[in-house]
């Protein structure tokens, strides 16, 4: 455990503690680094974000182009960063699209979940407030923040997913390719225990990447709609209305580095934000907003780790 310091942590910047669990080699064991802001009492309840990385990145590089650890210090909210070992995917990716990990308790997910369950118990390094904990990823990291949310929509109030293939989109490793460009059928919204919904969630995809394509984020949506219509039909939940669209044009003067245009549409049930989806405009396959000079990340904006976190931090589970 490190001390709390004024020098800024290298594990992808910020002015907090960082606090590492390393692999134990197990079966489905994880690493994970627990961020926790500068400021932030020990006692003093705080949101959780549970960030996962995509394939061929590690925990630490998507702290870095996420940026996470900034907003936290801002908002004051912990961070936990679970890592995927090579032993279980060779390129570090988190296994989506295996039946084992699509499911409650058992493979990834259970794993994941496990982290979450754990960080709760601990009130000796801080308070993490159950009713606040959110997951985020990108590609395989996406899908398996949809999977949490699908499989414990008791335990996270709220999904942020960019540039990733729905639930259940494949059943086996060798239709995840045809999932990520879309070529499969679209995934049934997911079975959940009547007692249960799916999360709000926010989507973030670029109209031009050429890993997973651009109809991936209308398939997400579409999944997360139509179970919320089945919901509304039992009257476990309100329906959502038609969406609200924005439009923004890329900045001008048109320079290669000028903010990216993007069109966001809007879905709500009352008052509450229910569902967004943002669609970046010439964005490929990286993380839309994050810092320079990493492989999977394009800094030229809107900023997804901003509006997710604006959008998540909206909600709560019911206590």
């Amino acid at each position: 455990m490190s001390a709390r310091r004024r020098t800024q942590v290298s594990f992808g910047g910020g002015w907090g503690t960082i606090h590492r669990q390393p692999h134990t080699g197990l079966p489905w064991s994880r690493g994970f680094t627990v961020y926790v802001p500068y400021g932030l009492r020990r006692t003093s309840p705080a949101p959780l974000l549970m960030a996962l990385h995509g394939c061929n990145q590690t925990a630490e590089d998507f702290a870095a182009i996420t940026r996470f650890n900034q907003l936290a210090d801002r908002h004051q909210f912990l961070v936990v960063y679970p890592e995927q070992a090579r032993i279980n995917n060779a390129q570090r990716c988190w296994n989506w699209a295996q039946a084992q990990n699509q499911t409650r308790y058992g493979g990834e997910p259970g794993s994941l979940a496990g982290i979450v369950q754990r960080m709760i118990k601990d009130r000796t390094r801080w308070r993490v407030d159950p009713a606040r904990v959110y997951a985020v990823g990108m590609s395989a990291g996406g899908t398996m923040a949809m999977t949490l949310g699908a499989t414990y929509p008791d335990l996270f109030a709220g999904v942020g997913v960019h540039s990733a293939p729905p639930f259940k989109s494949a059943a086996t490793p060798a239709h995840a390719l045809s999932a990520m460009q879309g070529l499969l059928l679209p995934p049934p919204p997911p079975r959940l225990p009547q007692t249960q919904v799916l999360p709000p969630t926010v989507v973030f995809q670029g109209t031009l990447d050429g890993t997973v394509w651009p109809k991936n984020a209308q398939r997400i949506a579409d999944q997360w709609l139509a179970h919320h219509d089945q919901a509304a039909g039992i009257g476990m939940r309100r329906r959502v209305g038609d969406p609200r669209a924005v439009r923004r044009p890329m900045a001008s003067p048109h320079t290669r580095t000028s903010r990216r245009g993007y069109s966001v549409r809007r879905w709500q049930a009352g008052r509450e934000r229910m569902l967004e989806l943002w669609l970046v405009d010439g964005l490929g396959h990286a993380w839309c907003g994050g810092a320079g000079d990493f492989a999977f990340s394009d800094r030229r904006g809107p900023r997804a780790s901003t509006e997710m976190w604006r959008f998540l931090s909206k909600h709560s589970l019911p206590v």
